[in-house]
C-alpha cells in the first residue's frame, strides 16, 4: 500500500518547495551569525533585492533583447547585486561597530536601521520604475518566468529546480569551507578570531567575502520566494520570522542545520495547515503557530539545534 495514498501531492510539493526556499534563506542567515554573531534583521531585505533585481533585468534587458525569458538568466546579476549590498552593509556599518567593541544588542539594533534603509531604497526604486516607465513594480509574481521542464507542470518544475538549487548551494559551500585553502582560513577565523589574527590572517577580509556569499545565496532565495509570494518591498521582511525559526531549529552555528531547519519550517507550515488545522476546523491563518512551537521545544530541550543533536548522537555512536 502506498503510504502517501492519502496525501495531496500538490500540497506535498508546495511543502517541499517552501522548505527549499527557507533552507536557502536560512543558509545565508546562519553564515551571518557564524561569521559575525549578528542575527541580522536586514537579512530579508537581501532576498527582496535579489527578487527585484531579477524582475528588472527580465523587464529591461532579457525580454527586450529577445533572450530566453526565465529567471535563471538573471541569477548571476541578482546574486551579484544582493552580494554587493550585503558586503556594503558589513564594511560600512557592522565592521566599524565591531572594531569599536559594539555589543550584539547594538549590532542587532543597527541591523534594524539597515533594514529600514534598504526597505526605503527598494520602495523608491519601485515607485520610480512605475511612475517613469509605467511598468508594474508591485504585487508581481516571478512564477511566469520559471523554467518548466518538458513534460512537467509549474509546480513539479519548481520542486525540481529549488531542490537542485539547495543541493548545489550546499555542496558548493561544503567544498568552499572544507576543500579549499580559503575555507580553511575562514573556519580558522570563525573558530578562534584572535589566534587567526595572531598568525597573520586578514580576518576582516575573510568576513567581507563571507558577506558577499551571504548576499548572493539570499538573493537567489529571494527570486524563488517571489514565485510564490507577491513581490513588494516587504517580500523578505514578512518571511524573516520564519527564517529565524529555521535557523534556530536547525542550529544557528551550523551551515547544514539551516537545511534541516528549512525543511522543518516548510513541511510543518504547509502540511500542518492541511492535515492538522483544517480537519480540526482551525483557520489556516494559525499555521505559523506550528513552526514556532518547534522553536520553543528546541530552545527548551536542544538549544544547539537539530544539527547539534545529530552531531552529538553520531559522536556517541562512534564511541
Amino acid at each position: 500500500m502506498d503510504i502517501l495514498s492519502g496525501v495531496d501531492y500538490q500540497t506535498l510539493f508546495r511543502a517541499i518547495i517552501l522548505s527549499n526556499i527557507y533552507a536557502l534563506m536560512a543558509l545565508g542567515l546562519n553564515l551571518t551569525y557564524i561569521t559575525t554573531k549578528i542575527p541580522s534583521f536586514a537579512h530579508g531585505d537581501l532576498a527582496t533585492i535579489g527578487a527585484y533585481t531579477s524582475y528588472l533585468i527580465l523587464t529591461f534587458l532579457v525580454i527586450p533583447l529577445g533572450l530566453p525569458a526565465n529567471v535563471y538568466a538573471t541569477f548571476p546579476i541578482a546574486a551579484l547585486v544582493a552580494g554587493a549590498t550585503a558586503w556594503l552593509t558589513y564594511v560600512t556599518v557592522f565592521r566599524p561597530m565591531i572594531r569599536r567593541g559594539a555589543s550584539i544588542t547594538s549590532l542587532m539594533i543597527a541591523s534594524f536601521g539597515i533594514h529600514y534603509v534598504l526597505f526605503a531604497i527598494v520602495a523608491i526604486i519601485a515607485d520610480y520604475v512605475q511612475n517613469t516607465y509605467k511598468v508594474l513594480s508591485r504585487n508581481i509574481l516571478l512564477s511566469r518566468w520559471e523554467y518548466v521542464w518538458p513534460g512537467t507542470d509549474f509546480l513539479t518544475s519548481s520542486l525540481i529546480n529549488t531542490t537542485i538549487a539547495v543541493a548545489v548551494v550546499t555542496a558548493l559551500l561544503y567544498l568552499l569551507l572544507y576543500k579549499t585553502r580559503y575555507g580553511i582560513v575562514m573556519r580558522a577565523s570563525i573558530d578562534n578570531l584572535y589566534l587567526a589574527r595572531a598568525v597573520g590572517i586578514n580576518v576582516e577580509r575573510v568576513f567581507a567575502v563571507a558577506w558577499i556569499l551571504i548576499g548572493a545565496v539570499t538573493g537567489i532565495a529571494g527570486v524563488y520566494l517571489a514565485m510564490f509570494y507577491t513581490m513588494t518591498e516587504e517580500l523578505g521582511w514578512l518571511r524573516l520570522a520564519l527564517v529565524f525559526v529555521a535557523s534556530v531549529v536547525g542550529g544557528l552555528s551550523n551551515i547544514y542545520g539551516a537545511v534541516l531547519g528549512g525543511y522543518v519550517v516548510g513541511l510543518s507550515t504547509v502540511l500542518g495547515a492541511a492535515y492538522i488545522l483544517r480537519p480540526l476546523g482551525v483557520p489556516t491563518e494559525f499555521q505559523l503557530a506550528i513552526p514556532f512551537a518547534f522553536v520553543i521545544a528546541i530552545l527548551l530541550f536542544a538549544p544547539q539545534g537539530l544539527a547539534g543533536v545529530i552531531s552529538n548522537l553520531v559522536q556517541r555512536g562512534r564511541k
